[in-house]
């Protein structure tokens, strides 16, 4: 019976220990392919997207990228470092929107096995695409985990790196003073390390920085010197893009044919190079030379094709610098309006940037354009806007702080050729200890002191340039204070022109409608809170004068004694009516007077008031020749009724002082005539009159300077 049970129990152990055997060989066949397949999908996906890319196929290598990071989401099959590798091939393209995306997935799963190194490498170029997509802020977030890493791995080549690209984005944010003091120290690391290269784009960054201060000489050396390293080290796609900086140099100088001849070099070396991120950077600074050469279709071309390519790509600086090419060139072409149209558009996205010195550019378009069209109170308000940018950036100290740091930068370059000089030196003393050692010893010493001496004078001369730059500093200061004097005194005299009449010296039209609006929502204001009180001298009060007979005294004493009576009659009455009150000359022999913080009830006494100052004035209108005028008069209240908008207000106001200053003319001149109320009836009179009729009122609370309200001939509607 034993012998039996373990014989059956046997069988079964072996068939199962076969089965899972045949499940764990299925298991690591399986890991096995998906490890084939990852290696395969990983390597097939890198060469297609880079074959798409050079046959210029660039849409299809993005939605291959796309699918692939789908696909990545789903079943996690890439490797991180194929979208690392795909992500800088799309970054080299200008594709940034994917290539951030790209980079991101990388990210994601270098983090996930912790790979420090490939999370700081990977960082700094989601920082890169970020700065080139105008995304400021996230820039600085990713290059700042980058250098943290770095730092902490104390990976000094990328740290230098990523100090150059935190450069460039406080360089993009219009940060001056913050780009050099970065790339100062980004120099020094690179010297540190010897890099040469970085340290060349360094020098050519710095370029940059001196370009947007107007410095164009100090520019011209640092892009010589990053010019000449390329050159030695036979780096042609940093030869291609320090050539194509150096080109815009020279088209700022003015010297177009000179930029022309070298931006078509730096292209031709780019295309050669296949560096498509500065291509269009370049060709907009050729496109503007072009136009300015008379080149004008093919230029027009370039830097239109330039600012779509800035608008697909989502390249806020570049589309910026193809907003001023553009704009720089219409001015070229005298074709102002197109010049303004991209001046404000480049002035607003300036703004949101917060970036003065872009803003300083557009603005300084704008002022010569509309200078170029006649309008020249626009370009005097425009003019007094960039003039209060740069009393900003002048008064904010920070031009002497930018000054030294040039001066530490200048340090550094110059050290950077020391290195240079030494390894030359280096070289020297190795062949020369074949030949005789105290030679060497006596010519290194020599040199060693040489150059002592160079970095003695060095610093002598920065610390006088830093002095002279402080005096010019003071000096520009005055100047703009100065210029910014002139320029309040022409304003006020523009606005004195503007807003006064020329022969009577009384305010016009242009000034009535500025400070009515304002006053006749005081009055309502007032009005409202004052309601139950019994001072009630919150009102507007409207007055429409006119001479009597004007036409005669032009046509029996001549135009010039009219104006005489005019400047005259405008004199009586300053006499009538308080300072604070608004004087108008409406027009030809029309005068209109608003009196503020008044009472309603006291209309008729100051329109008496008026009538007789008039009629018991001299008007002396050549030696001893003078006579006497009188005046109508309608007056209302302002406004008669309440309106929702100041236009309807005033609009029925004036139609009630007309209608009442015809009415006068009509009952025969000398007089006036006049709304108090509209909401009162008058004692003893119960019915409406042609002015309730034609204006609507329920009853109103006429006044008139003739017997009766029934001796007023009033027009006919």
């Amino acid at each position: 019976m034993h012998s039996r049970k373990e014989t059956s129990i046997m069988p079964r152990q072996s068939a199962r220990l076969f089965a899972n055997s045949i499940v764990i060989f299925s298991l690591l066949w399986t890991l096995v392919s998906y490890s084939a397949s990852a290696e395969t999908s990983s390597s097939t996906l890198t060469e297609t997207v880079q074959k798409f890319l050079q046959t210029g196929a660039v849409e299809d290598a993005e939605r291959h990228t796309l699918l692939a990071i789908e696909q990545a989401h789903q079943y996690g099959i890439l490797s991180a470092s194929t979208f690392f590798d795909v992500g800088v091939l799309l970054q080299n393209a200008s594709r940034f929107n994917v290539a951030n995306d790209a980079l991101y997935v990388a990210l994601d799963g270098y983090t996930r096995h912790g790979q420090l190194v490939e999370m700081a490498n990977t960082l700094h170029h989601l920082g890169t695409a970020q700065r080139f997509l105008g995304n400021y802020d996230q820039s600085i977030g990713y290059l700042r985990r980058a250098q943290s890493i770095a730092q902490t791995q104390n990976i000094v080549s990328l740290n230098a790196k990523i100090q150059m690209e935190l450069g460039l984005v406080q360089m993009a944010q219009g940060q001056v003073q913050a780009a050099l003091y970065t790339l100062k120290k980004a120099l020094n690391l690179f010297r540190a390390q010897r890099d040469t290269k970085s340290t060349a784009e360094g020098l050519a960054t710095i370029g940059d920085i001196f370009v947007t201060l107007g410095q164009l000489s100090e520019a011209n050396t640092y892009y010589q010197d990053a010019l000449q390293i390329a050159k030695s080290n036979n780096d042609k796609a940093l030869e291609a893009e320090t050539l194509g900086k150096f080109g815009a140099l020279l088209l700022l100088e003015g010297k177009t044919t000179e930029a022309s001849k070298t931006l078509k070099q730096a292209i031709s070396l780019l295309k050669a190079q296949g560096i498509t991120s500065e291509i269009s950077t370049t060709q907009a600074w050729l496109g503007e030379a072009l136009v300015k050469t008379g080149e004008t279709q093919e230029g027009l071309a370039l830097l239109e094709g330039s600012l779509a390519f800035a608008k697909s790509t989502g390249r806020k600086k570049l589309l910026q610098q193809s907003r001023l090419a553009l704009a720089n060139a219409m001015l070229s072409l005298q074709q102002f309006d197109d010049a303004l149209a991209y001046a404000k558009n480049g002035i607003i996205d300036a703004r949101q940037s917060t970036d003065l010195r872009s803003q300083m550019d557009f603005l300084s378009i704008q002022v010569k354009a509309l200078a170029a069209k006649g309008e020249f109170k626009r370009a005097l308000d425009i003019q007094s806007v960039l003039q209060s940018i740069k009393e900003e950036v002048l008064s904010s100290g920070s031009e002497v702080a930018i000054a030294q740091l040039q001066a530490g930068i200048e340090i550094e370059r110059q050290a950077q050729s020391i290195q240079v000089l030494q390894k030359t030196k280096q070289l020297a003393l190795a062949e020369a200890e074949q030949t005789n050692l105290r030679t060497t010893l006596f010519w290194s010493t020599l040199i060693a002191g040489l150059l002592t001496l160079f970095l003695v004078w060095s610093r002598l001369t920065q610390r006088q340039q830093n002095i002279r730059l402080r005096r010019e500093v003071k000096q520009r200061t005055k100047e703009l204070e100065q210029k910014n004097s002139e320029l309040e005194t022409a304003y006020k005299t523009l606005e004195q022109v503007s807003l006064h009449d020329s022969l009577t010296g009384l305010y016009n039209r242009h000034y009535l409608e500025s400070q009515l609006p304002g006053e006749l929502k005081r009055s309502s204001h007032a009005n409202k809170h004052q309601q139950g009180n019994n001072e009630r001298n919150q009102d507007l009060l409207c007055f429409l004068v006119d001479i009597d007979h004007f036409k005669r005294i032009n046509d029996e004493h001549g135009h010039l004694a009219g104006d005489k009576v005019l400047s005259q009659f405008a004199d009586v009455l300053r006499d009538v009516f308080r300072q604070t009150d608004l004087l108008i000359r409406w027009g030809g022999e029309e005068f209109l007077v608003i009196c503020r913080h008044s009472m309603r009830d006291d209309l008729p006494q100051l329109a008496e008031r008026c009538r007789t100052a008039v009629s018991e004035n001299v008007f002396h209108i050549d030696g001893d020749k003078s006579l006497r005028v009188t005046c109508s008069i309608g007056f209302s209240i302002l406004p008669p009724v309440e309106h929702l908008s100041f236009e309807e207000s005033w609009k029925s106001t004036f139609a009630v002082v007309d209608y009442c200053l015809y009415a006068t003319k009509m009952s025969g001149r000398n007089g006036w005539i006049g709304v108090i109320d509209t909401n009162r009836a008058h004692v003893g009179d119960a019915q409406q009159t042609p002015l309730d009729k034609k204006f609507h009122f329920k009853q109103s609370y006429i006044s008139t300077s003739f017997n009766t309200l029934s001796s007023i001939h009033w027009p006919e509607e």
